[in-house]
């Protein structure tokens, strides 16, 4: 019997104007990882809301456990095997009740027995790692936390079937980690069925079946090691001629993208840059390659559309021994650093390591309890004329259209008239946002409202650009998109940018990095010299491809080996030479073994990890 039976199935909103679900049909077998991914818009969230028994369909039969889930009592009468969590940071979170409240609310809701609910609730908390907060308020949690007690509470009523609406979106790496050593363990343990949606490309490798979803549609459903194993030629290329072979590349390349100083894209021929000053190689293809060659990738047509009116010094963004508590909690600990004018700064550390906390003492929005920030020369109530600010939660009108939102943010700004249409008319046509120029902000998916946001940040013509995590949630396509526009802003206007982000190939694409954990630096510098000294702490990094790789890492780090998932490889660090007889030795079948590079993950992660003893 199916865990979950899909045909036809359709979902309209808007009395049938708009199609969110076009007659997919799929199904999901028990203890199978079945993870959706897709552009925003392209369907999902509704499918799995659908599948979760919380929103109505238009046509087409849905079963879960063999029974049709059209009629209310049979929803009713599967609630205890299901959970769900839906999209969104802590919106199944009662944020008056304390981590450890929302815990036992959810407990007594499903009829948990007492000691069953207090073995579970700390198995919970300590995966997580919210067990030295269980008191704390959820609406005091940052997002990512909120992200990992909302999963707490929809794993402790033992569910057979959990659905996952990008349940690591806000995560750090870390943290993010934690959680799929929490979803596996789970599923091989009690014999869950785990329904997810994605926007980490990453972790829809670790599948046992992929759908790709686009307007509503199933494109490709497959395994991921059937989808890896298509004939691709995917290269990289890097040198001092990169910019140029970008450039080149949008015209007879596919899927160009620049990540940092490297770019990668797909061809049959790498001619046309063979006589720039570069190196090329060919790689392996990843699931963002098949993703995005399936979905399509676009250039954003980009003209300066704002002047910055007013010097700024070489040196954009100074803070000296900035300080932040409160009560006895001390959010940021004496951070100093400086950004220089034009630069894409980026800011990084786990959920609560004082990011956010520290962008608002620079926003102005918080007062240092000690030292003192000074943003393009100016600090105090001068610095909101001169910065641009997009928060981490979405923070337009909802109830207003694209483009009354976008007057009303310039008329804050003092910007009116034609300058202020002008802008607008602009930026609209620069980040393909015409079409939604009349929509009321709710009903758009969330990458159209995050370009929105970043618009609306910038309509004034900022010299520094704050945004805390401008792409959290948002699809590959989306964030290529969002990052050829914040390059844009940097090189082009000499906007300085600050940044902050949890999906670590973004920070390859920063100039710089303050890397934070418990309020404190604990690394900065740039995106190689930072995996130059980690490269040197970690020895040596091997990937490796094993026959079951989900039980094959468990196996390792059993016997010693400092080993982890990623993707469908192993990644194994080691101080000395390893070779594949070494991990065969312990009953482990190796499929490929081969030298891997560091990663901006690898420096987050053994920071953290390095700052944590």
């Amino acid at each position: 019997m199916k865990v979950v039976s899909v045909e036809n199935l359709k979902k309209t909103y808007n009395r049938g104007k708009v199609v969110a679900v076009d007659g997919i049909s799929f199904s999901v077998d028990r203890e199978e990882i079945y993870i959706f991914v897709g552009p925003d818009g392209a369907g999902k969230s509704s499918t799995l809301k659908v599948v979760a028994g919380v929103l109505c369909y238009d046509d087409g039969k849905v079963k879960l456990f063999g029974q049709d889930i059209r009629s209310d009592r049979v929803v009713e009468k599967l609630k205890d095997k299901i959970a769900f969590m839906p999209q969104g940071l802590g919106l199944n979170l009662y944020h008056t009740l304390s981590i450890e409240e929302n815990i036992n609310f959810f407990a007594d809701l499903h009829d948990v027995p007492y000691d069953v609910r207090e073995r579970r609730k700390k198995l919970l908390l300590e995966a997580t790692g919210l067990l030295p907060f269980k008191d704390r308020d959820a609406g005091k949690l940052s997002g990512g936390m909120m992200q990992k007690l909302g999963i707490c509470c929809s794993l402790i009523h033992t569910p057979e079937l959990i659905i996952l609406d990008e349940p690591t979106t806000g995560v750090d790496p870390v943290s993010r980690r934690e959680l799929w050593k929490l979803i596996y363990r789970f599923v091989k343990e009690e014999g869950i069925t785990a329904l997810i949606s994605t926007s980490y490309l990453d972790e829809a490798e670790r599948s046992t079946t992929l759908s790709i979803m686009k307007s509503g549609k199933l494109i490709v459903t497959s395994s991921p090691e059937f989808l890896l194993e298509k004939k691709i030629d995917v290269y990289e290329a890097e040198g001092e001629d990169v910019e140029k072979a970008y450039d080149i590349a949008w015209g007879c390349f596919k899927i160009p993208r620049l990540k940092g100083k490297v770019l990668r894209f797909v061809a049959d021929d790498i001619s046309p840059v063979s006589n720039l000053s570069l190196s090329v190689k060919k790689v392996e293809p990843s699931v963002e390659d098949v993703f995005l060659l399936n979905t399509g990738l676009k250039r954003v047509k980009l003209e300066p559309f704002f002047k910055i009116s007013f010097d700024i010094p070489d040196e954009a963004i100074v803070a000296k021994n900035v300080v932040k508590n409160f009560g006895n909690f001390t959010a940021v600990d004496n951070v100093s650093f400086t950004v220089k004018k034009g630069e894409i700064f980026g800011l990084l550390g786990p959920n609560g390591a004082g990011k956010t906390t520290l962008i608002k003492m620079m926003t102005g929005l918080y007062n240092p309890t000690s030292g003192e920030c000074f943003i393009a020369g100016f600090k105090g109530e001068k610095i909101k004329q001169v910065i641009g600010y997009m928060s981490q939660k979405f923070s337009l009108y909802s109830d207003l259209t694209v483009y009354e939102n976008m007057v009303l943010w310039g008329k804050i700004y003092n910007v009116h008239g034609a300058i202020l249409k002008s802008r607008i008319k602009e930026a609209l046509r620069m980040v393909d946002l015409e079409k939604y120029r009349n929509s009321v902000v709710e009903s758009l998916p969330l990458g159209i409202k995050q370009r929105l946001a970043l618009m609306c940040a910038v309509i004034h013509g900022p010299a520094v650009l704050f945004l805390d995590e401008p792409t959290s949630g948002v699809d590959p396509a989306e964030r290529d998109a969002f990052w050829q526009i914040i390059r844009f802003l940097a090189r082009e206007i000499s906007v300085t940018v600050i940044v902050t982000t949890h999906y670590m190939d973004e920070a390859e694409y920063c100039d710089r990095i303050l890397l934070m954990n418990r309020g404190r630096t604990i690394a900065f510098g740039t995106p190689s010299s930072l995996k130059s000294e980690t490269l040197k702490k970690i020895g040596m990094i091997y990937e490796v491809k094993t026959e079951n790789p989900f039980s094959d890492v468990d196996k390792l780090t059993k016997k010693g080996f400092n080993a982890v998932l990623y993707g469908r490889k192993i990644r194994i660090y080691s101080k000395g030479i390893l070779s594949p007889s070494e991990i065969e030795k312990i009953g482990v079948k190796v499929f490929s073994f081969k030298e891997g590079d560091v990663s901006m993950e690898d420096v987050f992660v053994f920071a953290v990890g390095s700052d944590e003893f």
